[in-house]
């Protein structure tokens, strides 16, 4: 029984140093050992939401608000928009769960996430629910972005016109790519 104590212990031990140092080499400024390191931990920070934007403490920070969608199009020319979740429309006991959404859409927008955006485009078409017979589809993914209210003001005018900034696209050939494991 002892041994087994000790062993969970270790484990434990392990698994805290270990995301301890994650977040230590994630949140340090560019140097070549957080190059060298990065990797390693990129895996277990990105899937699980676990980086920071540090944009909102800058001197000059984000000025806009931005809502990633994706468009997708296949063989017959159906073309479906989806939306990704947005949190601030969601009801208080929804938002909890999914209060990491909103990071994967703002960081999709950084070179080091590119393998990401596939992601996010295969999952749409998975999220649709598309036929194999609707193979190949066509997956757009973009950013509706608006300009946040001045300062001092209450609310942003609602029927100012969205700017559309493409992310990335991608072609699916079929079913099995997209469902693939």
């Amino acid at each position: 029984m002892a041994r087994r104590w000790t062993a969970w212990k270790l484990v434990i031990s392990a698994f805290v140093l270990f995301h301890m140092a994650g977040t230590l080499v994630w949140v340090t400024p560019e140097s070549p050992l957080r190059r060298e390191l990065l990797p390693w931990f990129r895996s277990y920070m990105v899937p699980l939401g676990l980086w920071q934007g540090w944009g909102m403490f800058a001197p000059d920070p984000v000025q806009s608000t931005y809502t990633l969608e994706a468009e997708v199009s296949d063989v017959r020319g159906l073309g479906r928009i989806h939306e990704f979740a947005k949190v601030a429309d969601l009801p208080f006991w929804r938002k909890m769960p999914g209060f990491r959404h909103p990071k994967l859409a703002a960081n999709l927008l950084a070179d080091e996430y590119v393998p990401q955006r596939e992601m996010a485009a295969r999952h749409v078409v998975r999220t649709l629910g598309i036929a194999p017979d609707a193979f190949p589809v066509y997956v757009r993914l973009y950013y509706q972005v608006a300009e946040t209210p001045p300062p001092g003001s209450s609310q942003a005018d609602p029927m100012a016109p969205k700017t559309i900034h493409n992310l990335a696209a991608f072609q699916f050939e079929s079913w099995d790519e997209v469902h693939r494991r």
